[in-house]
């Protein structure tokens, strides 16, 4: 009886090992091509995989990276539970802690965020972004908006379940860069998001209404590429762009460049790379001065730290070589989409900046004297909110324009009015 029963053990604890071991190579698999993907900022992709993983196997690291994808694609409420779910596990790092805060803040939980932020040790690498935290917190109640009498619209042409932004405005139309599909059937989609790749669209103007968008020229936006960030120079006739590579990183990343395409009449001519590129980094968001000689961007090699805004000016040669607008502009955190008003004065958004949640825009003032930027204000609300409030661009009359801002879900295009100026 007993060699029987020792037997039927044995045979249990064997059958188990057969199940397990499949099993086990399997999520192992999965894990290594879910931690590439992530690696890969295919963060959409990531998402089913790490989900399946996470029903068998309840870890930190996976629940950490299911939130981050999360949070990159959007998914905000998404991404607070499952912080809020790694808040309660043992040893939780103190940066990972800061991530919480600020996805409480972004799902407009103020009270509960300067609550946790209390409790959270204070070091020396950690203590700016402990301020600026709460300095998020504090602001959605004090701080003053730039413009008073701001009137909002939400563009008739926004799509709630994908991206339009980077409006800049010609005189017959609305120039934009959005991830919506063209066909109902998506045969081929960006990792990153999940959604159809990154195009340039433009929505004619006429009385005053928004007609139904259609892309830009095939020779601006490529196939099986994101296409962004469309800035005209009708004086200079081109546009500059930003798309993928087509030359992998060291990490192999193909990473956005800037490009220009010379503007035919109603056509675009071939696109060329711009001087300014390096392949193994990021460049994107292109803003013109008005006069066409001074070119922004932003590219995320050596600088302040993160994404800096660097400047080039035109040249009989070419551009010059970039230059960092320096440590006033840019901080160690993230920086993006600058824009030159008429008078030259500077707006762009910032994660460094004191601000209301995520990414909020700011507005420099033009020193004439040094013909550089005198320190950045917070627009306030409407503009800015808990959320991303990203590129904004302003019309000639200073008065009017749009911004974009992920407050209902998705980055969606808002057109505003500005009755009052007290900048």
């Amino acid at each position: 009886m007993k060699l029987l029963l020792t037997t039927l053990i044995s045979l249990i604890f064997i059958a188990l090992s057969v199940v397990y071991t499949p099993l086990y190579a399997q999520d192992s698999n999965k894990l290594t091509k879910a931690n590439n993907l992530f690696k890969a900022k295919r963060f959409a992709e990531a998402i089913p995989l790490y989900e399946e993983i996470l029903e068998r196997d309840f870890n930190k690291n996976i629940l950490l990276k299911l939130g981050r994808c999360h949070r990159q694609v959007n998914n905000l409420p998404e991404a607070l539970e499952h912080f809020t779910t790694l808040m309660a596990q043992p040893e939780v790092k103190s940066s990972q802690q800061l991530e919480y805060v600020e996805l409480l803040i972004m799902n407009g939980n103020f009270k509960e965020a300067k609550q946790f932020l209390a409790e959270v040790p204070s070091t020396n690498t950690n203590m700016k972004q402990i301020l600026n935290l709460t300095s998020m917190i504090n602001n959605n109640f004090e701080i003053e908006s730039l413009f008073q009498n701001v009137t909002l619209t939400n563009f008739a042409h926004n799509t709630p379940q994908n991206d339009e932004n980077s409006p800049f405005f010609l005189e017959d139309k609305m120039v934009f860069t959005s991830d919506k599909s063209l066909s109902e059937k998506l045969k081929n989609k960006s990792g990153m998001t999940g959604r159809s790749y990154y195009k340039v669209w433009e929505s004619k103007i006429m009385e005053d209404t928004f007609k139904s968008p259609s892309t830009l020229s095939n020779t601006v936006n490529a196939t099986n590429k994101n296409t962004a960030n469309a800035v005209f120079d009708m004086k200079h006739q081109e546009v500059i762009f930003t798309k993928n590579d087509n030359t992998k990183d060291r990490k192999s990343f193909y990473n956005m460049q800037l490009y220009s395409s010379e503007i035919k009449g109603k056509k675009f001519g071939k696109a060329k790379k711009l001087s300014v590129n390096n392949p193994q980094y990021n460049f994107v968001h292109p803003a013109l001065s008005k006069d066409g000689k001074t070119l922004l961007f932003v590219s995320d090699k050596k600088g302040q730290g993160g994404t800096d805004i660097f400047v080039s000016k035109r040249t009989k040669d070419g551009w010059s070589r970039p230059r960092n607008v320096g440590e006033l502009i840019n901080t160690e955190f993230n920086e993006g989409y600058p824009f030159l008003d008429e008078a030259g004065n500077l707006y762009f958004c910032s994660k460094g900046h004191s601000g209301l949640g995520g990414y909020d825009i700011y507005f420099a003032e033009k020193d004439i004297v040094d013909n550089t930027w005198k320190k950045p204000k917070n627009l306030g609300k409407p503009f800015n909110s808990q959320h991303d409030d990203i590129s904004i661009f302003l019309k000639n009359d200073g008065k009017s324009g749009a911004f974009t801002s992920s407050r209902d879900g998705s980055d969606d295009i808002f057109l505003f009015t500005i009755d009052d100026i007290t900048k």
